[in-house]
């Protein structure tokens, strides 16, 4: 809707949106000084903003965004693209694997993933193939389930 808000002394377009549930405690509001969006695009847009920041959250904290040194702009760009995408694999290998999104869920099965291959590799094991396949996911799995 349409709405003229005080603080602002100007027209804004406002999304009001509530749970399926029918619980009035949960509702939120969304707004626009745009007041030509209707409800949804206000909608869209701010999901799309909170999935870009969530993005970038998790580049400073697990992808070392913020740790490059370099004053060229080629470099630093090549930086930032190396973080996000890192971030991004991350997400879509969680969603691949069937286990909810976290960063410290993703290192800890590509940790794991590593140890595990790792001793194989260097105590000159031969695996059953069958029992691996059996428990290699589960084995992975295992801290990132209890994070």
């Amino acid at each position: 809707m349409r709405v003229y808000a005080k603080a602002f002394k100007r027209y804004v377009s406002l999304a009001v949106w509530y749970p399926m549930d029918g619980r009035t405690d949960k509702w939120q509001l969304y707004f626009s000084t745009d007041d030509s969006m209707d409800g949804r695009e206000v909608l869209d847009y701010y999901r799309t903003r909170f999935q870009l920041e969530f993005c970038f959250r998790d580049g400073k904290q697990h992808a070392g965004i913020t740790s490059c040194q370099s004053t060229d702009f080629r470099k630093l760009d090549f930086h930032f693209n190396a973080s996000l995408a890192a971030v991004n694999l991350a997400k879509a290998a969680c969603k691949r694997l069937g286990i909810a999104y976290s960063i410290s869920s993703c290192k800890s099965f590509i940790h794991n993933a590593y140890m595990l291959e790792r001793f194989i590799c260097v105590f000159g094991i031969s695996p059953d193939p069958q029992v691996i396949d059996k428990l290699f996911k589960e084995l992975i799995l295992f801290t990132a389930r209890a994070a």
